[in-house]
Order: structure tokens, then sequence, then C-alpha cells
């Protein structure tokens, strides 16, 4: 089928409801004016039509956009060879269909030596062929259709070269260009591609013919798709109708005795599209939905829907999964090169952070070390270890932040309230308050979780309350109130705030930064947080709390 390159100058639009005529356009060749607008008349309903009368002006017609001829022209040796290669050599594939009384044995030689090519003999009184005749060639027609749509080999490859060079802010772009040829190949009505999640399919891209067809709801649980818990989940398609009665699926040796049709039903499907309501909703008649499959593990599918009836061949299916299959790993190759982004950047920054903040404490602790051994004053030890026990700490958070993963493989629904707890005890709080209030359970990786709250803790304290900062600076001890932090349920996770100074808005998303300190701490604290959050998929940001300091909000579940 070429229907994209179509030429509107051969079309008649108003003899055909466009919704439901397939995209093959038939150039039928007759020298009878008269049978040509009949024959015209009655295929235009199934298919687009163009007619031409002499051969010679049937050639010039023989383009891109057309995908079949019909001759009822008589062919001569004459005529009849000259024409055929002149259609050769416009179109080497394009099927030729002979409609009338049997050539010159050169011409049907030369015919018949073509895999596209067929003979509809037609035996009529008049010049309008009867409604016999005109039956065997919608059949023949509908045969060379069925074959132009059931091999995409060729665009799948085409497919294949576009996404292994697409740059990387071109692949959404791509991909939903590969959706448009492919559906246009196959003259279906939408081309959708799910991820898989735990119960549900969610469509990630999606191609229609018709942008006022609605392509359904973006999300569809696993046991409301046709034939996903039976079949899909084994790596088998589904497709609708179920077997193909197309001829052109099996090649039968000769003497082959038996039946070289899978017994059973191999496909969990319906020949009925009304049996499942996700076609009947749909108003599809034909449905094939091939797995996604990566390293042995079902990742999505890819669906064809098409409001019409056809076959779908096993060749074809197998070259579909192909395609889900380039899909996917085109968005895991971008995933990866993200990742790899990502952590390119991370180690930029711990560069930055090892070289800058760590020489800070070293160079501290050389110096003091130099004065104990030039004067011997045991005095200095307590500044030297000072810097020892700064340097390791800034060491052991590099390590988990370059240790720890990207996602929680295994989590699990721990209570907030005893893991808030357990964290306020691992953290030399002083004379510091804990307020809690309503906490729920929630679903993490426990030791993680609580690696965040230690360190919100220890950031909550080493700032102090507001009167902190102006601790008195001639040694003595402060009045100030000790610092009050409080933990408490949200509607879709939980918050963690404090009295302190706060964070001022304009270096609220600098705080995450590796190396950013507002004074005394490391500057990995809270990018060790924003890890954490991002391995659990969880949200976070920063705002004033309703007890004067910052309050940091975590969303821990996005669907509420």
């Amino acid at each position: 089928m070429n229907g994209e390159s179509e030429s509107d100058e051969h079309r008649d639009p108003t003899t055909v409801d466009p919704a439901r005529q397939r995209s093959f356009h038939v150039l039928y060749v007759d020298a009878d004016p008269d049978a040509g607008r009949h024959v015209k008349s009655e295929l235009a309903p199934r298919y687009p039509v163009t007619t031409a009368g002499p051969l010679t002006e049937a050639a010039d017609a023989t383009d891109p956009g057309v995908d079949c001829v019909v001759v009822a022209t008589p062919l001569t040796d004459s005529n009849g060879l000259r024409f055929l290669e002149q259609v050769r050599t416009v179109w080497s594939d394009l099927p030729v269909i002979l409609f009338g009384p049997t050539p010159d044995a050169s011409v049907l030689e030369g015919l018949l030596a073509a895999d596209t090519a067929a003979v509809v003999p037609r035996v009529d009184d008049g010049s309008v062929p009867s409604e016999r005749a005109l039956d065997r060639l919608r059949s023949q027609l509908d045969e060379q259709y069925e074959r132009s749509i059931s091999d995409v080999r060729e665009t799948v490859l085409d497919i294949a070269r576009s996404l292994m060079s697409a740059a990387p802010d071109e692949i959404d772009v791509e991909i939903e260009w590969a959706l448009k040829l492919i559906g246009r190949r196959l003259d279906a009505d939408r081309c959708l591609v799910f991820e898989c999640h735990e119960e549900s399919l969610e469509r990630i891209y999606a191609w229609t013919d018709d942008e006022s067809r609605p392509l359904g709801p973006e999300r569809v649980a696993t046991d409301s798709f046709p034939g996903f818990e039976t079949t899909i989940q084994s790596f088998d398609p589904v497709a609708v109708p179920s077997k193909s009665t197309s001829p052109l699926e099996v090649d039968v040796p000769e003497e082959f005795v038996g039946s070289v049709l899978p017994g059973g039903d191999w496909s969990d499907s319906v020949d009925d599209a009304s049996d499942h309501p996700y076609l009947s909703e749909r108003d599809l008649e034909s449905l094939l939905a091939v797995p996604i499959v990566a390293d042995w593990e079902l990742v999505g599918v890819l669906a064809i829907e098409q409001e019409t009836r056809r076959p779908w061949p096993r060749s074809l299916q197998q070259q579909l999964k192909t395609l889900g299959e380039l899909v996917w790993y085109t968005l895991e190759r971008e995933e990866r090169r993200r990742e790899l982004a990502r952590q390119n950047e991370r180690l930029e920054r711990f560069s930055a952070v090892v070289s800058h903040d760590l020489r800070n404490p070293l160079n501290v602790l050389s110096g003091y070390a130099e004065l104990v051994a030039e004067t011997g004053d045991t005095g200095y030890i307590d500044e030297v270890l000072t810097s020892v026990d700064r340097m390791e700490t800034m060491i052991d958070d590099l390590l988990t932040l370059a240790r720890d993963g990207e996602t929680v493989d295994d989590p699990r629904r721990v209570d907030l309230d005893e893991l808030v707890t357990a964290a306020w005890d691992g953290v030399e709080t002083g004379e510091a308050t804990l307020e809690t209030g309503a906490l729920e359970s929630v679903e993490c990786d426990p030791g993680r979780l609580r690696q965040l709250l230690e360190n919100l803790f220890r950031n909550a304290i080493e700032h102090g309350s507001p009167q902190g900062d102006a601790a008195a600076s001639d040694g003595t001890e402060s009045d100030d109130p000790p610092v009050t932090v409080r933990v408490d349920g949200t509607a879709d996770g939980f918050v963690v705030e404090d009295d302190g100074p706060g964070i001022p808005p304009e270096k609220r998303d600098a705080v995450f930064r590796e190396g950013y300190t507002g004074g005394g701490g490391t500057g990995l604290g809270l990018s060790i947080v924003e890890t954490i959050v991002e391995a659990h998929g969880w949200s976070v940001s920063i705002d004033s709390g309703s007890l004067g300091g910052a309050r940091f909000t975590f969303v821990t579940d996005e669907d509420t």
C-alpha cells in the first residue's frame, strides 16, 4: 500500500465515505468511459478509484500514489508488453490485475511472471461487467490489499534507521513519527504504546488517523485489556480476529499431508469484537496487541486498533513485535544517556567538594599539627581533632552519595512514627525537642528513610533557633531556647519543620546542591535528602512552617 503519496487530483471524494474507505488507490483502465464510471461507483465505497481510457493515459497515471492497476482493456502483443514494462518502470512491484479476456500467450507469460500480478476472467454480454465479475474483482482487490498491509519489514527498517540516528531532543518526535508511519502503512485507525505497571497500562505514545477520534483513557487496568493476563503476560500477541483467513500466511509444501493451521485458539482473542468491553467501547472490529519484552520482562504493549475487520498474519505480528522492542530500546538508550549525564554531573560536583571543601579542614589540621610540633603545646590537639571529625563526616557523606542507588528496589511498609523516633535517637540532639503529629505508615526503604530524617534533624539542630546564630562570642553558654523539630503527617505524605531561622526563598533550590552550606555543616546533608527522595520516586519542597523556621514537605503518594 502506498497511500501516503496519494494524489488528490485522481480522487473524487464525493463518491465515497472517507472514514470507511481503505487507503488503497486503484487505477481502473477501460477504453469504455461508461464502463469505467460504473466500475468506479461499484468499487468506490471500499477503494478510491481513478479511471483511465487508453493504455498510454494509464501508463502516465501510474505514479507513487497508485497502489494497484486493474486493466479491462484487451492486451495484445503489440501493446500489452509495452504497457507492463511502463508500469514496472514507474513502480517495480505495483500489482496489476487483468480484468477481461485472456491475453496473448506472450503477454500472459509476462503478466504471471510477477508475484503481484493476477488474472480475473470476465465473460460479459456487454461492456459493463456483471455483478458476478465485479464480486471476483473485489475479492482479488481484497487479497492484494491484505497483501499490501501484511508486510511492514521495509517500514520497520526505515523506522529503525531513524530511531538509531535520532538526537536526544528528537526521541519523542521520532517515536510519534514511527507510529504515524506504521499506522498509515497498516491503514490503521490508532497506534498506541503502553507502559506496563503493576496493575495498569499507561499510554505513553499515541497516533490516530483522525484528531477527532478519541484515544480512550490514559490508563487501562490490566484485567480490562483483552488477553493481557493470559496471553500478553506469556509474551504472546493478542489478535482480533484471532485467526487469519489470508491464503498468504503459509506456504504449503507439495505432497504435505495434514493441516497447517494451529489447533485450538492459539490467541486469547475473540472473533466478535463486541465480546470484549475494550473493543466494543471503542467500536473496534480489529486489534493487534504485541508484548514489548526487555531482558525477559514485560515492559509494554504496542496496540494497533482498527474499526474495520482485517486479518493479522503471524509474520506481521512478529514484525510489529520487533517494532515495539525498537521503540523501547530507543527509550532505554536515552534513559541510560541521561543517567550517565547525571552521574557525570554528580562526579563533577563531588570533585569540586573534595578539592575545595575537604581542603579547608585539611589545611586547618595541617596548621595546628605544625603548631603542636613547633611549640609542644598539646592545647592545639582539640582543634586538630575537630578538623579530623569534620573531614570524617564529609567523607562519610560523600561515600553515601556515591554508593546509594538511584531507585529503591524492595520497599516495604513501615510505621513512620517508630522510624521518626529511631532517627531522633540516632542524632546528638542535646536539649532539642521533638514533636510528632498523626503519622501513618509509609512504603519505603527503612534504612534510607531513617538516614533522610537524621540528616534533617541534624541540619535543624546545627543551624539552631532564631536566636542561636547570635550566640555569645566570648565562649560562654547561650541562654537561647533549644531547637524544636516537628514531624507531622499529611494527606499525601509528611512534613518536617523547625523553629530555626528558616531558609530564604531565593536559596531553597540551592540548598540541595552538593557542597552548599549556610555555615557549620558539610554541605552534603540536604543533597543526600534529595537523593533519597528521588530514589523513592517522591518529591520534596521547602517553604516557611508554622513554627517559624524551615518546613520540608514530602509527597510520597502522587495519586492521592
